[in-house]
């Protein structure tokens, strides 16, 4: 356990204070809308509401501190086929301490592909000739893709938070993480017009035990987490001849968690909810002994659910479900995790 609070709570202010920075250049909203989609199976079953709680290689989707929970090698990967089929999208992560100040880096690789997308010519001014055009249907096809590349470090602290007499003392884990993000956007073929860009996302998580809080053995994990998306704008320059530029926008995400124990059935109920760029979502998550997860989530803005999961665990693998209900189609993922 460390004691050099000054620190640890000069991290955590300048954290906040940079994430209120604004962006000061002009927003294009879907250059990295990619980013927006779930990376993995549980994300899915928890409706994206995972920003609090995350503590595996996934977390520099939402919250790169969570990579600072992570306390041994943990690597991870997913494929989905989205709205029946019209894209797919791939995710490849992992995550270890380093031995060194409870320090934890992460790798990832996010990619979003759409195959065959048909190529049709320019349309004439005439309508007979734009007519003939159409019927006489596409010419060729092309492929569009968007990648992502990250590279998360992150620290966890422990400590105890005082208020001053000796039967509040309540034990607390603080993580701060950042990821550096470089994307890439192409589409075409030997041509191809293509656009690329570095960005900057930071993340805070604290944890605590409620019943350390209120002196009531039976409750559980209190789970807070806060992050800075595209802190400064992160600028996506692409090859044509105006070289242009779309700026995405500096964004705060925030989320709450509650884990409670049921000891008697080996069991654990989490609830979270989190507001992001991807909206406000909650989730659900039972858990029977580490073996078996099921989960729901959506929007908050949803009557009912609109995605579901389910998990199961055994000797540190881990195999993920989740599916997800879309005006476009249902999009189902599948993830695999190892941690030693």
């Amino acid at each position: 356990m460390r004691t050099r609070h000054g620190k640890i709570y000069g991290l955590a202010l300048a954290l906040l204070g940079i994430t209120w920075l604004p962006a000061h250049a002009e927003n294009t909203p879907h250059a990295d809308a990619f980013l927006l989609l779930p990376v993995s199976a549980r994300e899915v079953g928890l409706g994206q509401a995972t920003l609090p709680i995350v503590d595996d290689a996934t977390a520099f989707h939402w919250n790169p501190a969570g990579i600072g929970m992570v306390e041994r090698f943990d690597a991870t990967a997913s494929y989905a086929r989205l709205y029946t089929d019209l894209a797919n999208h791939q995710m490849i992560a992992a995550a270890t301490p380093i031995g060194y100040e409870d320090i934890s880096v992460g790798v990832g690789w996010v990619k979003l592909g759409v195959d065959d997308i048909p190529r049709y010519p320019s349309l004439p001014q005439l309508e007979r000739d734009r007519i003939r055009i159409a019927q006489a249907g596409a010419i060729g096809a092309f492929n569009y893709a968007q990648n992502a590349f990250f590279f998360t470090v992150a620290r966890r602290s422990d400590f105890v938070f005082s208020m001053g007499w000796q039967y509040l003392e309540l034990p607390v884990t603080l993580a701060l993480g950042s990821t550096v993000k470089y994307l890439t956007v192409s589409a075409g073929d030997s041509a191809a017009v293509e656009g690329s860009g570095i960005g900057l996302d930071l993340g805070a998580q604290v944890h605590f035990e409620l019943s350390r809080a209120i002196d009531n053995e039976r409750l559980g994990r209190v789970s807070l987490g806060m992050t800075g998306v595209n802190v400064g704008g992160t600028k996506i320059t692409w090859n044509t001849d105006t070289e242009r530029s779309d700026m995405q926008s500096f964004g705060i995400g925030y989320g709450v968690a509650y884990t409670q124990p049921i000891p008697e059935i080996r069991s654990a109920i989490t609830g979270t909810i989190a507001d992001h760029a991807a909206g406000t979502v909650w989730g659900l998550e039972y858990t029977f002994a580490d073996l078996i997860s099921l989960r729901a989530g959506s929007d908050i803005s949803d009557s009912s659910p609109t995605a579901f999961g389910i998990g199961l665990g055994w000797r540190g693998l881990h195999l993920d479900y989740g599916l997800q209900r879309h005006t476009l189609g249902a999009s189902h993922r599948v993830s695999v995790r190892y941690a030693l």
